[in-house]
Order: C-alpha cells, then structure tokens, then sequence
C-alpha cells in the first residue's frame, strides 16, 4: 500500500461506485448515459463499437469515442469527485452536469473504466478498476492519471517526485487494463483525431447468472444487443 501513497484518491467510497450503479436498472439506459455525455460535450461524431478480447471477462472491450471538447488534467481529474463535472454551473441544462452519468454508467456496464481525453497540448488517461482494488483488498479508490504531452506523447512529469508518480501509475494501467505495452496504451491516444476528444473504454463486462455477458456483440455485426433481453406481453 505504500507504493500508492503518491497517487490520486477519488473523493468517494468504494462501496459507492457499487451502489451508484444500481441506479440503472436497464442495461442500455447506462449505455446511453455515456453517450449523452460525449453529446454534452459538443461531439459532433460518436462512435459505439466493441473490440474482442478473451482476456478479459465478457471477451470483450466497450468503446465509446468523441471529438468533442475533451479535457485536460484538471477536469479529467473532477471524473473521481462526486458532484462536481466541468459541466456544471447554475444555468446548464446538461444531462451529466453533476458528473455521476459517467461512473454510474460504466460502473454498471463493467468492473472497470479507461478514459483516454485530449485537450490541446495535453493528453490524460484515468484509470478507475474496481478489479484492482478486490486483487489487493484497498479500500479507498486510488485512481492513476499519467498526462502527457499531445504533441510529443512524452510524460509531463518533470521533477523526481512526479517520474515516480508517473511510472507508478503506468506500471497499474498495465497491469490491471487490456493494454499490456506503453505502444498499446499508446494507440489509444491515437484513435482521438483532431485536437481534442474523448476514448471511453469500459472492460470485465457484467455477466448474466448463466455466466454468458449481458451484451451480445456476435448475432449482428452492425448492432450490439441484449443478450436477455425483456419480454413484454400485450393483451390481445
């Protein structure tokens, strides 16, 4: 534990990201909460798609990419803190103006979150894995958040006491996300075209008591499904 002890906390509990996602009851209602957001943000193009990975539980990755406004460190950063969303203020009328629809969201969808946003000169990724913290039994939600400069992809830390932070942070994202190299994590920055954007990747997707994912991404190519979805009966 001593390790983390230069890294971001999040300003909640971690049984809270549990409960908050039981705010949505019906899978696609969280689904179109991380939509909404890229809306909020100005995106003028969305794209939902999912990537195949057996490594991880669901085999596969949820992905949700913007070239909306994105953010730099400081707002990435209001992600991890209940009730505050570089979204807010007294007259907005956004959605996601409290900054929940993202964690509630993707707490719901899987077990753990990426974020990869850039905003001009910099590029942030936040790491919020609720896989790390069951692994190694920590309580309070450490949240790694390496930035780096958008132009020359190199870290921003400067002094000794930020390399370390740094390394620290990256040496969790490959442990704990799908990406096991610095050029994988990498590329992720990359799909962001343009000067600013936002990369949602929600991984360890939540299964059905039958052990198979709740999402279907295999009967239609087009189209991601429910793979129970409800029935309805009508009279007749």
């Amino acid at each position: 534990m001593a390790l983390y002890t230069n890294l971001s906390r999040a300003q909640l509990s971690f049984d809270y990201l549990h409960t908050n996602s039981t705010t949505h009851e019906f899978l696609f209602g969280a689904l179109a909460e991380l939509v909404d957001n890229a809306r909020d943000a100005s995106a003028t193009k969305i794209s939902v798609y999912s990537v195949p990975n057996k490594e991880m539980r669901g085999g596969h990755i949820l992905c949700f990419l913007d070239d909306g406004d994105g953010m730099d460190q400081n707002e990435a950063y209001d992600i991890i803190t209940f009730g505050k969303s570089v979204k807010r203020s007294t007259e907005s009328q956004l959605i996601g103006m409290y900054g929940n629809g993202l964690k509630s969201g993707s707490m719901r969808i899987g077990n753990d979150l990426m974020v990869f946003t850039k905003k001009g000169p910099v590029m942030t990724c936040v790491l919020l894995s609720r896989s790390f913290h069951e692994e190694e039994n920590i309580d309070e939600i450490i949240v790694p958040m390496p930035v780096f400069d958008s132009t020359t992809k190199k870290p921003v830390a400067k002094t000794g006491k930020e390399k370390e932070k740094h390394n620290t942070e990256m040496k969790l994202i490959l442990k704990y996300s799908p990406f096991k190299t610095e050029a994988e994590f990498m590329k992720e920055f990359d799909k962001i075209d343009g000067v600013s954007g936002t990369l949602v990747i929600i991984y360890n997707l939540k299964l059905l008591d039958s052990g198979e994912p709740e999402l279907d991404f295999a009967s239609d190519e087009k189209d991601i499904l429910l793979s129970n979805p409800p029935t309805e009966e009508f009279d007749t």
